[in-house]
């Protein structure tokens, strides 16, 4: 059983550093049979310049993977799915050609392919206080969580981007603020920006209601950890992920410390298909 294909039907450049690739081919298919739809696929990659190759399965029905090939899979959010027209469209962080998912997103045109080996993840429970913390590389779970929440939630969201270039209209209900976080030339990932706003923040004053999800660099999620243990957001509350680290891919990131993730955190999924995989996101 090879990995289902996924191919390049349209490009689009939101922003400066944001391109939106919407997909047909018979990955589609396979992310859509499992309703509903979990937050997050994962892409498998080909080697720079060949044609797409494709994973075994062992006798248990789970990819094997040979050689280099674990490696090149890395962990997107869905944007959108049209079943009915068979297309699916995701957002890839544009970064130049300094990783694999990078150079790939740089250089395909319509027809381009890559392997969907199924999907995973927690989302944030609705209701109570939310309070969403990332960067670029989390703006599609961001967009995605914001335009699943019911008309009358109530929160803050706080996004570190490169400049006001990557500034763009979120949908999302009244009652949640959104704040732009701008490193004006300075690196992902050096920054304390997103740091800041949580120290700063004026928290409801039932923090039990606080609903808190980050997802940006291993050490702003570090931080979050520990801001959240001590302005008493309950450990239940909290769902803190590493998508990247700056010194990382993200299999090495996941084999480190396995995406910064702890225990006993939030556990709200939307049901899906192997969800044994790891679903943090690609930096590169």
């Amino acid at each position: 059983m090879p990995a289902k294909e996924l191919r390049v039907a349209q490009i689009q450049d939101f922003t400066p550093k944001m391109r939106r690739v919407v997909f047909d081919g018979p990955g589609v298919a396979q992310y859509a049979a499992h309703p509903p739809c979990v937050p997050n696929i994962k892409l498998y990659f080909p080697k720079p310049g060949q044609l797409l190759d494709h994973p075994g399965v062992d006798d248990r029905g789970r990819w094997a993977f040979t050689g280099d090939q674990r490696s090149r899979v890395r962990t997107y959010t869905v944007r959108w799915l049209d079943e009915a027209a068979g297309r699916m469209a995701i957002d890839f962080v544009r970064h130049g050609d300094e990783g694999l998912a990078s150079a790939w997103v740089e250089r395909i045109a319509p027809g381009s392919i890559l392997g969907a080996l199924g999907g995973g993840g927690r989302v944030l429970k609705p209701g109570g206080y939310a309070l969403l913390f990332g960067d670029e590389t989390a703006l599609p779970a961001i967009s995605d969580t914001l335009e699943q929440m019911p008309e009358v939630q109530e929160g803050q969201v706080f996004i570190e981007v490169a400049d006001h270039e990557e500034i763009h209209d979120l949908e999302k209900p009244d009652g949640v603020q959104i704040t732009w976080l701008l490193r004006a030339g300075k690196p992902a990932g050096t920054t304390h920006l997103l740091k800041t706003a949580m120290q700063n923040l004026e928290l409801p004053t039932d923090v039990e209601q606080v609903q808190l999800w980050v997802s940006a660099e291993s050490e702003v999620v570090r931080f979050a950890r520990s801001w959240a243990a001590g302005v008493g957001i309950p450990k239940g509350n909290r769902l803190i992920i590493g998508y990247w680290h700056r010194d990382l891919d993200e299999l090495a990131y996941a084999n480190d410390s396995d995406h910064d993730r702890v225990s006993g955190e939030m556990l709200f999924e939307r049901q899906g298909h192997e969800r044994e995989m790891n679903h943090a996101h690609s930096h590169h």
